[in-house]
């Protein structure tokens, strides 16, 4: 009898053993699977920082493409032009030389923009590419689009009334009111935004000026 008890008692120890076995598989079991997931989405938030960042590297490619533009001789002919612009409040799409604006890319003045100061226009990419004519940049997988804004509040020659100016006087000193005659540059937004792969998208931006005339 003794021994018959002994014997169920071992077997009850052994069925006890073999349930927390069980439970042990399975609580690892769940931690690989966990574990996995996380790797998963680890490697996932790599992959898209990765993009990110190569889009932002992109964005040279549309900066260079803008400097292209501003050092060409119809950007230094047409930027100051006043012909036919309504009054500062207007759209100026009845500006005789918005055409040559379009080809460049570029806009006399200060475009309306979103809480981030990016311009309205070029987030929409479709009615961007149906105002501005310069081809986006293609390099990488990525798009590159430009925009060039003079940021001055109207139409016509920059002045430090309307403009925002260089500090920098490429004639008469080292600062553009050092002494009479000196002349300044205005200031130029450049925005570029570039699509990438995986639908990634950045926008980034530089001020600009010519040290130079």
């Amino acid at each position: 009898m003794s021994s018959k008890m002994r014997h169920l008692g071992s077997g009850r120890q052994r069925g006890v053993v073999l349930a927390v076995v069980l439970v042990v598989l399975v609580v690892m079991m769940l931690g690989s699977v966990s574990l996995l997931n996380s790797v998963d989405t680890s490697a996932l938030l790599s992959g898209n920082i990765g993009f990110k960042r190569d889009s932002i590297n992109s964005a040279g490619g549309g900066l260079n493409k803008a400097f292209e533009a501003m050092k060409s001789a119809n950007f230094q002919k047409y930027q100051d032009s006043v012909a036919g612009c309504p009054p500062p409040a207007a759209t100026g799409t009845a500006c005789t030389a918005a055409g040559e604006w379009a080809k460049l890319n570029f806009y006399p003045r200060i475009l309306e923009t979103d809480e981030n100061g990016i311009p309205l226009i070029i987030k929409n990419k479709t009615q961007f590419d149906a105002k501005f004519k310069v081809a986006p940049v293609k390099a990488n997988g990525n798009e590159m689009r430009f925009l060039i804004e003079r940021m001055c509040e109207t139409y016509g020659p920059s002045s430090k009334v309307t403009c925002v100016l260089s500090t920098e006087s490429p004639l008469g000193g080292d600062k553009w009111a050092d002494k009479p005659g000196s002349t300044a540059s205005p200031v130029y937004r450049v925005t570029v935004r570039t699509d990438g792969v995986r639908n990634s998208q950045t926008y980034v931006q530089w001020n600009v000026t010519f040290l130079g005339e």
